[in-house]
């Protein structure tokens, strides 16, 4: 019998939606502008900046990260990387 573990890393993020209003507004991008240039949908970016998006996917801030010119990090209050190990 062969067992198996895969090491999941699982990403708990509190965004900070200020820092992220903050890095568009110097770019002096609107919401609009940056859902073009980021792909993401303006209704979510909206969301995250009134702070009512309450599940978010670790891709779609990303995405938004890359296109501000910044890193994930920077729009965080609280990161933290939990590892899981899951047997198969």
């Amino acid at each position: 019998m062969k067992v198996t573990r895969q090491l999941i890393k699982e990403y708990r993020l509190n965004i900070d939606k200020k820092k992220l209003q903050i890095a568009r507004v110097e770019k002096g991008w609107t919401i609009t502008k940056l859902a073009t240039e980021s792909g993401v949908n303006r209704k979510t970016i909206g969301e995250i900046e009134k702070g009512s998006k309450k599940r978010l996917r670790y891709s779609t801030i990303e995405q938004i990260a890359i296109t501000l010119g910044k890193h994930v990090e920077d729009f965080c209050s609280q990161f933290e990387v939990i590892d899981k190990e899951e047997v198969e």
